[in-house]
């Protein structure tokens, strides 16, 4: 049996939330760990999917396939974009944040290891293609690029179990989602409420954390959609959750897969995100004409309520995830997707909005500018100058710089903010 026991502090790295336990973790003890594989409806969804045929890039630290629970797992098509990882993306950091991402490939995709596969991770999804798109050297910001090639190369749902913000992530998130991609990211581990990052992603599936009650953890971040007393809703909320930990006590946690083949103790919506995109695998295999609108629909439309309130709560957006009812479930078919969509064409100027095309049920009524739609960015004003007065096109290219700068100073706000 292997056994990993590492000292590290929990630290907050590039976006993810490291904690490492002190103690040692046997093999042995693994699968019965994980105890949302039943209470999640995993080991049912698992007689009927297990993902075949669906590629889903796990944007991370990189994987180690030989990991024994990640052995027998599909790996294809993945990319380095750190500059000191494998061209395959499959060679994992050598410090402690190398551990992640072999952690969230196996809670996705894991097959465990031993007689009949009895011991180890087990994941939704362990007939899926993993497509492996490792980063985070600190000398730039390859996540908009990391989107952008999971789009581009096929895959079908892309892990984000990392924190992401900004313009060139949200150009990525679009050409993502006008692609049929499903995109699962992490809320955050702070616990404080939702602002920034993510939730700027309108269509962007947000995973929460729970325990194993099934309430939100205390660390896991929370949020229903933004909204300004004036212009309305300009942030989406969480929308599923996932497991976070076993207890509220910060020192029962879950079991992850490292490199080298051991287990080290974690906690964290990095985890509740993998599985939950595991689940998104499940479904779109067994559905492989539904596109990704109603693949999310049927998801978060199946999930197991938590919180008060009416759906979707604060807590945990529509529920928890449930992988049975997900794949059996009479679930209505809908138009578009329910938590919104972006376009890098759409933009409202009344709420200082870019790139929101819908806000999905987080707000029915949002429409973009109608102007802004019709009129391809940058283009020239082509009606003709009216005798008198100021010339059109001089009036247009004035508040054209205007709402530049307001649109700019906007964003900057939010940024800092964040």
């Amino acid at each position: 049996m292997n056994v990993v026991s590492r000292v590290c502090q929990g630290v907050v790295v590039t976006g993810v939330v490291w904690s490492v336990s002190v103690s040692p973790v046997w093999a042995d003890s693994i699968r019965d760990r994980q105890w949302w594989v039943s209470a999640m409806g995993i080991d049912k969804s698992l007689q009927m999917s297990q993902g075949e045929g669906v590629k889903v890039c796990v944007v991370d630290s990189g994987v180690d396939p030989t990991h024994p629970d990640l052995r027998d797992v599909t790996f294809a098509g993945g990319k380095d974009m750190s500059g000191g990882g494998a061209p395959d993306g499959l060679k994992p950091y050598k410090d402690y944040r190398g551990a992640h991402g072999t952690g969230m490939a196996a809670y996705i995709s894991g097959t465990g290891h031993g007689p009949g596969k009895s011991a180890g991770i087990i994941g939704a999804a362990p007939k899926a293609t993993i497509m492996s798109v490792s980063w985070g050297d600190g000398r730039h910001d390859p996540i908009p690029e990391a989107v952008q090639y999971c789009a581009e190369a096929g895959a079908k749902v892309i892990n984000l179990s990392i924190g992401g913000s900004g313009e060139q992530l949200a150009s990525a998130v679009a050409l993502a989602e006008s692609k049929d991609v499903v995109l699962v990211a992490a809320v955050g581990n702070d616990g404080k409420k939702l602002f920034g990052g993510w939730s700027d992603m309108f269509g962007t599936m947000i995973v929460g954390g729970v325990n194993q009650n099934l309430q939100r953890h205390e660390l896991s971040t929370w949020g229903g959609p933004n909204r300004n007393e004036l212009k309305g809703v300009y942030s989406q909320g969480v929308g599923v959750c996932g497991p976070f930990a076993t207890s509220s006590r910060p020192e029962v946690k879950v079991p992850q897969a490292v490199p080298g083949g051991g287990y080290e103790d974690e906690m964290g919506t990095s985890v509740a995100t993998a599985v939950v995109t595991g689940v998104v695998a499940a479904v779109r295999a067994k559905y492989p004409e539904m596109d990704a609108a109603n693949v999310i629909n049927r998801v978060i439309k199946t999930a197991k309520k938590s919180g008060s309130g009416p759906v979707p709560t604060p807590d945990c957006g529509w529920g928890v995830v449930d992988a049975a009812a997900a794949l059996t479930a009479d679930v209505p078919k809908v138009d578009s997707n329910p938590l919104g969509q972006l376009d890098d064409k759409a933009e409202n100027l009344e709420r200082n909005i870019f790139r929101v095309k819908s806000m999905g049920l987080w707000d029915p009524s949002y429409k973009p500018d109608a102007q802004s739609q019709a009129k391809p960015s940058g283009s020239p004003a082509m009606s003709a100058e009216p005798a008198g007065g100021p010339p059109v096109g001089l009036i247009v290219g004035v508040v054209g710089v205007g709402s530049a700068l307001v649109g700019g100073v906007y964003w900057w706000l939010r940024r800092r903010r964040a």
